[in-house]
């Protein structure tokens, strides 16, 4: 048996983490973000302030069924953005399984226009992985990201973790 003492463990985990196999488990990493996309929801990165979090509406969806998000954004910055609710799967990206995907059409804005102010904050807007995306969905555990634009500046979601069941 191995002797172990107040030095044993960080040295083992150090030893751990310079080996190759652990590379995966270091911060940003896609294994990182695939454990982090089962887990809670928590904020995106911040950029100009403005921060964005998707949540599953479920976990597991039938082949056959769209699987739906609820997405929240905030603007903890100095800056107004436009938000265009209406139009916001015009507006944003899907990423699925790291493949980003765009909405297949330009897009015309004749809607109302959300000020997304300093301190203010959009809860439960729906989004979902719409045909349009042109997204292959097939049976298996995926990962879901989204990213919105406003006036130029991209936001990215937290990683959200979904189950296409197998047709019975």
């Amino acid at each position: 048996m191995i002797g172990l003492n107040k030095y044993s463990l960080p040295l083992l985990l150090a030893a751990l983490l310079i080996g190759q196999g652990c590379k995966a488990l270091l911060p940003g990493s896609r294994a990182m973000a695939g454990a982090s996309a089962w887990g809670e929801p928590t904020w995106g990165e911040a950029v100009e302030g403005l921060q964005c979090r998707l949540r599953a509406d479920r976990r597991t969806w039938r082949l056959t069924e769209t699987p739906s998000f609820s997405f929240d954004i905030r603007n903890r910055g100095k800056r107004t953005f436009a938000f265009w609710p209406a139009h916001k799967l015009e507006f944003c990206q899907i990423e699925f399984d790291g493949k980003w995907h765009r909405w297949p059409s330009p897009v015309t804005i004749d809607s109302q226009v959300w000020p997304l102010a300093p301190g203010a904050q959009y809860n439960g807007v729906t989004i979902e992985l719409d045909k349009r995306f042109k997204i292959d969905i097939k049976p298996g555990k995926h990962i879901v990201r989204v990213a919105f634009s406003p006036e130029g500046v991209r936001v990215v979601s937290n990683p959200v973790g979904i189950e296409i069941l197998r047709p019975d």
